[in-house]
């Protein structure tokens, strides 16, 4: 699962890149327009999962965080604690 957040963090570095260094070019729109889809498709998962990020083990800033920025790959995570700390005895 790391893989896949240090591929979103390196996708996300190379979209804001372009999008800072070739200005007003069809590149950089592009990677604008990427990126503004993303911030709203994560910050509608935010919202969504919210009741999710409250019960993970954890502070729920922390998990909204990551839902922000890797989306549906931390929700796996946070829903293996979950379970784990079902099982677990209190």
């Amino acid at each position: 699962m790391a893989a896949i957040k240090i591929f979103s963090l390196l996708l996300y570095s190379f979209l804001g890149y372009v999008a800072i260094t070739r200005p007003l070019t069809l590149e950089a729109n592009l990677c604008t327009g990427i990126l503004l889809a993303l911030v709203i498709a994560h910050s509608i998962e935010c919202v969504v999962f919210r009741k999710t990020i409250v019960e993970a083990p954890g502070h729920p800033a922390w998990h909204t965080l990551n839902v922000f920025l890797f989306g549906i790959f931390h929700m796996f995570q946070m829903k293996e604690a979950i379970v784990e700390q079902g099982e677990r005895p209190a």
